[in-house]
């Protein structure tokens, strides 16, 4: 007997089951053989974010360039900070471009959607993964379990993560959130 109480098709259902993986079936040592000659690109759109902006390039830059060759380029994008989110996000080793700089000629927009195209305009990666710069408690697997779908099935061409957000009870519109 089928769900009546679900609007979702089963069709949708069963393409959502096969697509949705886990970061824990990503191990970053496969990653760098499917990765081949491709260059990876790391984002994080940042505003005001010295706080957490280098704790998570340290452990980009350690874990994910250091012991192993997956990510190429990482790049924090200052989105008209007033704090030292430049500053520390280049002492933990990454790449800091103004977001100002890098849509120059174009209408001056606020807001996270002008950071990311910035930070694309700046990635020379192939595969270019945008990460949060407020994270918390952040880890390498947020990144292997992006770029895992994306290095590895030629049919992937956009990947969005999500996590069950820490709520003691859940928001009135969604069970699950996404880093977004």
């Amino acid at each position: 007997m089928r769900d009546t109480t679900s609007s979702v098709s089963p069709v949708v259902e069963a393409w959502a089951t096969y697509r949705t993986t886990s970061a824990a079936d990503w191990p970053t040592r496969r990653l760098v053989r499917a990765k081949g000659d491709s260059r990876v690109s790391v984002v994080l759109p940042a505003r005001n974010e010295e706080a957490t902006v280098g704790a998570i390039v340290s452990t980009i830059r350690e874990h994910l360039m250091d012991r192993v060759a997956l990510v190429d380029e990482l790049i924090v994008v200052d989105s008209r900070s007033t704090d030292r989110t430049a500053q520390v996000a280049r002492a933990a080793g990454a790449e800091v471009v103004s977001q100002d700089a890098m849509t120059r000629g174009l209408p001056r927009l606020t807001g996270k959607g002008d950071a990311l195209w910035a930070g694309l305009a700046a990635a020379e990666g192939d595969v270019v993964a945008f990460i949060d710069a407020d994270l918390r408690e952040f880890r390498p697997h947020f990144v292997s379990g992006l770029l895992g779908p994306l290095l590895t099935d030629p049919s992937v061409d956009f990947v969005k993560g999500f996590y069950h957000g820490p709520w003691s009870a859940p928001p009135l519109w969604s069970r699950t959130a996404g880093a977004g």
